[in-house]
């Protein structure tokens, strides 16, 4: 599964940070208000993250965020399914996506 790989490789990173640092898991998770546990999964890539979570790793290990997420793994982007009762997106006047509302 491709998503797995990409929390592995956070996580190695997430680690790597951490001893350069000096920190424990423990002293992580403080900063963070998470417990180690979760450090510790989330290190192994067992556990995904929301992104709000890795800006406050990030934070707690002093660097930015790209130090994390550059160059992972990727994969062609699935295709749109076409479903004809919900049509495309329409655009509007300028030529944007409409957000707010559908149009029918």
């Amino acid at each position: 599964m491709r998503d797995q790989g990409i929390y592995r490789t956070i996580g190695r990173r997430l680690r790597a940070r951490r001893r350069l640092l000096e920190l424990t898991q423990r002293d992580v998770g403080t900063r963070c208000g998470l417990t180690f546990q979760q450090i510790q999964k989330y290190e192994a890539g067992l556990i995904a993250m929301p992104i709000a979570r890795l800006i406050a790793l990030a934070e707690a290990l002093q660097t930015p965020i790209e130090d994390f997420i550059h160059s992972l793994p990727t994969a062609p982007p699935a295709p749109v399914p076409s479903d004809p009762e919900r049509g495309s997106w329409p655009l509007g006047e300028q030529g944007g996506r409409v957000t707010a509302e559908a149009t029918r």
